[in-house]
């Protein structure tokens, strides 16, 4: 292995940043069908729709800046732009602790998308300090600092809501304000003067991002894998917690621990079998073993009924993650080294537009087959089946294609 300019503090900081940025997504599930039905006086299939509406709002915002925000780490490096992009979401948290009304909810995650650069910062710096070869197990590292963020936020939330449904935000706020600033002191750059480039505004659009990297052909298809991954792959954030409140009469301290759960696993999927699997069969099995785990545990969501035999479906789910270590590696070996900013603005500005879709489709969906009162059978399992075929489609093109 071969590692450049490694810094421990800088890395620590990498993945306590992704952590934070997970944990703070992840603590927002148990409350916010409580939040919104306070602010918007709705029942918890409504909240599901206002919900939805509030996620895609974040990732259209993200979609259009990561690019951006990638391709700037490429001109003047990854510090500056991870920095402000972990201040910026700390300030979001307090906008959403503070919030009056639903509208609040609503500036608060825009500003949060505008500078939702952390993950693809995170992984430009994985490219910048790791040959190729080890890459794959570092991004696997990376998805588990997320998962264990992902675990760790549902839980504290569900425990913290217990003193009022906005504690759990204030909390959130507070450590992602404090990791910035601790970040002022141990991030040290990681890109080279020599390795940048100028930064032009009219790469910095998704559109600008996905020309530069798609001068390799297979780059386009493998991110048609990535957009119908994500699509299915952010079924469980935007819907579990109204699916489970509607089926299971699930509170927020249950959601929490299911999510936590599923953080768990997420953790063992990307940060033990990633590393593993990359070594002895490649980074595309890591992706198909993944997406093939998507599918098994989406069906079960879909027409399980028995709120503890669900529970047994959560570990194959998570390793849903896996992919994307698989992809992100591919991606990575696909583009040249000053370049590698605008090929991970490129691949989350596309986990993006999947996180655009999913919120304002999956939700109206939910909310259509759970409406006693309409033409359609009551089926609140229809968002997962959706899951499963996408995911399913996902592994045809990988396997014809890439």
């Amino acid at each position: 292995m071969t590692v450049k300019n490694t810094s421990s503090g800088a890395m620590i900081f990498v993945y306590c940043s992704l952590f934070l940025d997970a944990m703070g997504h992840g603590l927002l599930a148990p409350i916010i069908p409580t939040l919104i039905g306070e602010l918007a006086g709705v029942n918890v299939s409504e909240a599901a729709v206002y919900g939805g509406a509030i996620v895609a709002l974040f990732a259209t915002v993200q979609f259009f800046a990561t690019p951006l925000l990638g391709n700037l780490s490429d001109a003047i490096g990854r510090r500056p732009v991870l920095v402000t992009s972990i201040f910026a979401f700390g300030i979001n948290y307090m906008l959403m602790a503070f919030s009056p009304s639903l509208a609040w909810l609503f500036v608060a995650q825009g500003f949060a998308g505008l500078f939702g650069a952390t993950p693809a910062v995170a992984a430009a710096f994985i490219a910048d300090r790791y040959e190729a070869g080890e890459r794959a197990k570092r991004f696997g590292t990376l998805g588990a600092a997320y998962g264990l963020g992902f675990m760790f936020g549902p839980t504290l939330s569900g425990v913290l809501a217990e003193w009022g449904h906005r504690v759990p935000i204030w909390v959130a706020a507070g450590l992602i304000l404090t990791n910035a600033v601790v970040g002022l002191f141990v991030f040290k750059e990681s890109l080279p003067e020599s390795a940048r480039k100028p930064f032009r505004l009219a790469g910095a659009s998704p559109w600008g991002v996905f020309k530069q990297v798609s001068v390799n052909k297979a780059v386009p298809k493998l991110l048609l894998v990535v957009l119908l991954l994500h699509i299915a792959l952010n079924t469980v954030p935007v819907v579990w917690p109204y699916f489970t409140t509607w089926q299971f009469s699930w509170t927020a301290r249950e959601i929490g621990l299911s999510m936590g759960f599923y953080g768990i696993c997420s953790i063992i999927a990307q940060g033990i079998l990633v590393g593993k699997l990359s070594a002895r069969f490649g980074d595309k099995a890591v992706a198909l073993i993944g997406m093939s785990g998507l599918v098994i545990s989406s069906l079960a969501f879909a027409f399980i009924t028995s709120q503890w035999f669900i529970l047994i479906f959560i570990f194959p789910g998570a390793m849903g993650f896996m992919s994307n270590a698989g992809l992100m590696s591919q991606l990575s070996a696909m583009t040249d080294a000053s370049t590698q900013g605008a090929a991970q603005g490129a691949f989350s500005a596309t986990r993006s537009l999947g996180a655009i879709i999913s919120p304002l489709a999956i939700p109206p969906l939910f909310h259509l087959f759970t409406t006693p009162d309409n033409t359609l059978p009551v089926f609140a399992g229809i968002p997962f089946l959706l899951a499963a075929l996408l995911a399913l489609l996902a592994i045809i093109v990988m396997k014809r294609n890439v």
